[in-house]
């Protein structure tokens, strides 16, 4: 596994985590975020067997669906939610590829 990617993986996602739902659009893309980091996080473990168990436990591809819209200037309350769970999902993500990146070994090579 290339350990550049994990850090630049990791270092994305506190990036993404740091920009707050100031913006009406925030929630949706929050989501989407989740869904790219999880799909290119993937891709980095998938050749070794147990890593990608793990991650596939304990992050599962999350079920997208058609988002409501929200009233006027807020979040539909089934939004919030998502975004709060995307949000749970990014942080956890990035608390595990510190663990790669933190192991006595580093992350396994390829």
């Amino acid at each position: 596994m290339d350990r550049g990617a994990v850090v630049r993986l990791r270092a994305a996602i506190e990036a993404t985590l740091r920009e707050q739902g100031s913006y009406p659009s925030y929630a949706e893309g929050l989501v989407e975020a989740d869904n790219r980091f999880r799909s290119a996080i993937h891709e980095l473990v998938r050749g070794d067997g147990a890593l990608a168990t793990e991650f596939n436990a304990l992050f599962p591809a999350a079920a997208s669906g058609p988002r409501p819209a929200g009233p006027r200037g807020g979040d539909h309350p089934e939004q919030a939610g998502m975004t709060k769970n995307a949000r749970m999902h990014l942080a956890g993500m990035s608390g595990w590829l510190q663990g790669l990146i933190d192991s006595p070994t580093g992350p396994p090579s390829a």
